[in-house]
């Protein structure tokens, strides 16, 4: 049975969210329950965190579709709905994006429902059947809800005057290789994991790449390859030698490093040319001036001085981005036969 808690406004509200044993009763709509589709585009585990900047309930959801609101002609009638891809564990998603959610709340005078799926196409399906106003993708996600629901592109992340994102390629260094050189000559010997299977950085490009410049095509090149989700779950699985090699995004790569988070002797082998990625997009069901108030509080980011936002999106700025961007990265995702790969 569902429980009402009580709630300490002096405690951080991230430190707050706990994806067990926070619960919220379900309201009953007058428009009838959601379906079958809906209940499934959330995923069996979803966390949800509500904002209102006269309460603040943080919400740990489980299988159903709905949370803090009844759904009026398919859309919330009381907020904006924001999703977040888990390319890292579902707690740290939501931790690194609440001041943001609040930041967003303040600027467009809404309350923000904030939300990660446990996997990324369940945020494609989330947008596919409007459920998700606002969503942070990978390039490759991106790509898909693009041509599933109409997505748009709104901003990307610059950091140090670029837009571009690299994949890195990791071995544990009991492996002695130290160069893709070694890598190609020891594939058959050994273990590589990826990230997500539509993990544009964690995945996709890396495997483009792998084929494109090396012609190592990972499923038959390996003794074996796996795929574990977010990427600190690669450097963990690396570092704790369950696989040789693997393959995640640099910036995360490189903040796990600075961190010291991740226990292990790892070494980076390998860098990608850099790629497009994880734009911020938007539901065709918002209206244009919603539309430019979201760009508006994105790229005004760092003109208000809110370095503590960024740093936490691990960029400097937002710029505007179209879907123009992306072509290079559509025309690989093509490439890959991805686009047919339905997760309904």
């Amino acid at each position: 049975m569902s429980q009402q808690r009580t709630h300490d406004h002096n405690v951080d509200p991230a430190a707050k969210y706990r994806k067990e044993g926070w619960h919220t009763p379900v309201k009953v709509c007058t428009e009838g329950p959601p379906s079958r589709k809906a209940i499934h585009t959330l995923s069996r585990y979803t966390v949800t965190m509500t904002v209102n900047r006269t309460r603040r309930a943080f919400l740990g959801v489980a299988g159903i579709g709905l949370a803090g609101g009844c759904l009026q002609n398919g859309r919330r009638s009381t907020s904006l709905t924001m999703g977040v891809i888990p390319d890292v564990d579902p707690d740290t998603a939501i931790e690194q994006n609440t001041e943001l959610a609040e930041y967003i709340e303040s600027e467009l005078n809404a309350s923000v429902d904030l939300r990660t799926t446990t996997d990324y196409a369940g945020l494609i399906q989330a947008m596919t059947a409007g459920q998700v106003d606002l969503a942070y993708y990978g390039g490759v996600s991106y790509i898909l809800a693009h041509h599933r629901a109409n997505a748009k592109p709104i901003v990307v992340g610059s950091k140090d005057g670029s837009t571009d994102w690299h994949s890195v390629f990791i071995a544990h260094e009991s492996t002695g290789i130290s160069s893709v050189d070694d890598l190609k000559r020891n594939a058959g010997e050994l273990d590589i994991v990826f990230g997500d299977p539509l993990s544009t950085s964690g995945t996709v490009m890396p495997t483009y790449y792998l084929r494109q410049r090396h012609d190592l095509y990972p499923e038959r090149a390996f003794q074996s390859h796996t795929h574990v989700g977010a990427h600190d779950a690669v450097m963990e699985t690396v570092a704790g030698r369950n696989s040789d090699v693997g393959a995640l995004n640099a910036r995360i790569y490189e903040r796990i490093v600075e961190d010291q988070s991740v226990e292990g002797s790892i070494s980076e082998i390998w860098r990608t040319p850099g790629f497009a990625d994880y734009p911020w997009a938007v539901s065709t069901a918002l209206d244009e001036e919603t539309v430019s108030s979201l760009r508006d509080a994105f790229t005004s980011l760092a003109e208000e001085g809110r370095e503590d936002i960024l740093a936490q999106q691990n960029v400097n700025e937002y710029v505007s981005i179209r879907h123009e961007d992306f072509e290079e990265l559509d025309d690989a995702v093509e490439m890959m036969g991805l686009r047919s790969d339905g997760d309904e």
